[in-house]
């Protein structure tokens, strides 16, 4: 449990220093703006509420996946296909600058 306080301890560490790289708050504001167009669409083609709105748009962001939600328009669909594609490469910057920030935290420990 131990090394799991201390893995999430050095993340957030990572993600604090590395809100100081303009390239690293680039990626952010993308991620962010991504979530939010994701959201007000789904929110306003698929009817749903502005919850499951944000969390679909992460979930089909993060390529997690989930079958109880899903896009049942034609435009929905060809907008997920898009949105999945231009955001999965946002969330994979994401997450490799995240881990190149906390290997530094990690070797200045």
């Amino acid at each position: 449990m131990r090394s799991l306080a201390v893995g999430l301890e050095r993340l957030c560490l990572g993600f604090w220093h590395g809100l100081r790289d303009p390239e690293f708050q680039a990626i952010v504001f993308l991620l962010l703006v991504a979530v939010v167009t994701g959201s007000i669409f789904y929110h306003s083609v698929e009817g749903w509420s502005w919850l499951d709105s944000a969390y679909f748009s992460v979930v089909a962001l993060t390529t997690v996946g989930d079958a109880t939600l899903g896009p049942t328009t034609d435009l929905s669909k060809i907008f997920t296909m898009g949105f999945s594609l231009v955001g999965i490469g946002l969330v994979l910057a994401f997450l490799s600058r995240l881990g190149s920030y906390r290997d530094r935290e990690e070797d200045n420990s």
